[in-house]
């Protein structure tokens, strides 16, 4: 029983990370008047990019071995803010490459950066913290001992509905919908 529960958490987490993601390059598609549809596919991906340092990952169950013997280990160097604003660079110069001009709209960029820190936000909560300021200092940053949480416990999943409903009731003003009905109620 306790194999198959680990599993699942373990499929979780990788999903964890895909919603928050999401949700952060729907915001952000909301923002640029974008297309929340390729907001949500950007940032649900890069969401996962983070953890391709680990081969337990989404992504990394899906790299060759050798891939993990150039990496220094999970939660290095891919869980700063360097990492970050990296892959939002290289996003936005291959859709320039692609396009031989810059882009028209900067979503593709923004959501690969919004998606990417947003896996760095979930795993600032956890107990093991991120190298946020890699290079500067390889010092785990992170929520305080009271607040932190394990890795696919039941406070993770609280989280990501959290998030998944805060950004559904902002980018969708759900809150100005509720004051109109409560205003038409007897």
């Amino acid at each position: 029983m306790g194999g198959a529960r680990t599993s699942c958490f373990r499929r979780v987490i990788g999903h964890s990370h895909a919603v928050i993601g999401a949700c952060a390059g729907v915001v952000v598609a909301h923002l640029t008047h974008g297309d929340p549809l390729v907001g949500a596919v950007v940032g649900g991906i890069a969401g996962l990019a983070p953890d391709v340092d680990s081969p337990e990952s989404t992504i990394g169950r899906r790299l060759p071995r050798w891939w993990h013997a150039l990496t220094p280990g999970h939660r290095g160097v891919t869980h700063s803010l360097l990492w970050c604003a990296a892959l939002a660079a290289a996003a936005y110069g291959a859709q320039w490459w692609l396009l031989g001009a810059p882009p028209a709209s900067p979503l593709v960029g923004l959501a690969v950066l919004a998606g990417a820190l947003s896996h760095l936000a979930a795993d600032s909560m956890t107990d093991n913290g991120v190298p946020l300021l890699w290079p500067l200092t390889r010092r785990h940053l992170g929520l305080p001992w009271p607040f932190a949480f394990r890795t696919g416990s039941w406070p993770e999943h609280i989280v990501v509905l959290g998030v998944l409903g805060g950004a559904a009731w902002w980018t969708y003003s759900l809150g100005r919908v509720w004051a109109e009905l409560a205003g038409r109620l007897p």
